[in-house]
């Protein structure tokens, strides 16, 4: 169970969402690179993730997607000074067998210098 939408003794509509069920034994991860790193990516590519959770344990993803246009950078940036840039999104991919991570976790990717 993702999230729960109503409490025990609420009354729903016919139709409306009780639950989000999903699997997170392998999640997806999006993360956003400048342009002058966009260079270090290729689909395929190990790299490693890291949580706050779990500070002295690093995580292995591989990369699904490279975008292939640059977009703004997205509204969560925290400073100005990011929100002026274009980056590219590149999805990962990461084996979640023990169920330690958990969507919405914020995460710190390294990518492997070529």
């Amino acid at each position: 169970v993702l999230a729960r939408s109503v409490e025990a003794g609420e009354i729903v509509a016919p139709g409306g969402t009780l639950y989000q069920i999903g699997r997170v034994d392998g999640l997806e991860v999006a993360v956003y690179l400048p342009e002058e790193q966009i260079g270090l990516v290729t689909p395929g590519q190990r790299v490693a993730l890291k949580v706050d959770a779990y500070p002295n344990r690093a995580f292995e993803a591989a990369v699904l997607t490279v975008a292939d246009q640059a977009e703004f950078t997205p509204r969560n940036v925290q400073t100005a000074e990011g929100r002026k840039d274009t980056v590219f999104k590149i999805r990962l991919s990461v084996d979640n067998k023990d169920l330690a991570l958990k969507p919405g976790m914020p995460t710190d990717v390294t990518f492997p210098r070529r």
